[in-house]
């Protein structure tokens, strides 16, 4: 598998300057690092127990959470020879929520079919960490709530959404 030499040539040509954000491997430094020495190898693709890493358009390993949730084994940042990650989940991480996977927060969009009143906590069953809430407020039908400190950012919930309503959007304060 040959490297390409510039990708952001190749979408300046077809008319996309501004690269779409990522979701890469968990605990990558950042983008630039990240796309600078990943050698496109393959490796963490077939590492991960989970299947949920693919090749975006310009060859780059990312997570797709709608093939399913990260389990945090580590074998994608193992099968890489590359210094490309800040650190990995350890059991330390897990109970003082000390450093998130990614630079992302978990959000419910106004598709969710709790917040159109059809009953619908399809979200809060996938959740092991019980960050995604339902309480009753101004209707018969419980609406979801987050707590997105204690999100452990697994994405088992993205999957188990049937209007595709919950996303992880990259913090503001993130390049």
């Amino acid at each position: 598998m040959e490297k390409l030499a510039d990708p952001s040539r190749r979408r300046f040509f077809r008319g996309r300057v501004k690269s779409k954000q990522e979701i890469r491997l968990p605990w990558v430094i950042n983008e630039a690092v990240f796309t600078s020495g990943c050698t496109q190898c393959q490796k963490c693709i077939t590492r991960c127990e989970t299947n949920i890493i693919i090749k975006d358009e310009d060859g780059y390993p990312k997570i797709d959470f709608n093939l399913g949730e990260c389990s945090f084994c580590n074998k994608c940042i193992e099968a890489c020879e590359q210094p490309l990650f800040s650190g990995a989940f350890t059991e330390e991480n897990r109970i003082n929520k000390s450093e998130k996977a990614w630079p992302v927060t978990l959000e419910i969009s106004d598709q969710c079919l709790a917040k159109n009143n059809i009953y619908c906590q399809s979200c809060r069953d996938e959740c092991e960490t019980s960050v995604i809430k339902f309480n009753y407020l101004n209707s018969s039908i419980p609406q979801p709530s987050l707590d997105n400190i204690d999100c452990n950012q697994c994405g088992a919930c993205i999957k188990s959404c049937p209007q595709d309503a919950i996303a992880f959007t990259f913090n503001s304060t993130e390049n």
